[in-house]
């Protein structure tokens, strides 16, 4: 899906794959413990990916440009995976801590790991 939406240039399936790809990674863990040390790394390079593919869709191959506004973004998006990675590290040590609580403790962390990459994402964006 996601191949499909950079060929075809809409910005609009980048939401969906990352979407339906997080919920195939949720199906498979189905069954298991609650905390998994590679679910913070999956989280990043779904981010990854998709500020990835927003960048390809949004190129324009006739208009060159600046080699410092791409080193620019480079290192934003160097930032942007880092930090989602510290934080997400951080929130699933907790949720890790409180694993046994059941249910409603790994809605709650969830809920706060998105809500602190939402965060951080308008931070380095503005």
């Amino acid at each position: 899906m996601l191949g499909t939406g950079i060929v075809l240039r809409w910005p609009s399936t980048i939401p969906w794959a990352v979407l339906l790809t997080g919920g195939g990674y949720l199906i498979t863990r189905e069954g298991r413990s609650v905390v998994d040390g590679w679910a913070t790394v999956l989280g990043v390079l779904l981010l990854l990916a998709a500020e990835l593919a927003s960048w390809s869709i949004e190129h324009d191959a006739r208009i060159r440009a600046e080699g410092s506004l791409v080193l620019q973004r480079v290192l934003m998006l160097g930032l942007l995976t880092g930090s989602a990675l510290l934080v997400s590290f951080l929130l699933l040590g907790a949720a890790g801590v409180t694993g046994s609580a059941g249910l409603a403790v790994a809605a709650a962390g969830i809920a706060a790991a998105v809500g602190a990459i939402g965060i951080l994402v308008r931070l380095v964006r503005s």
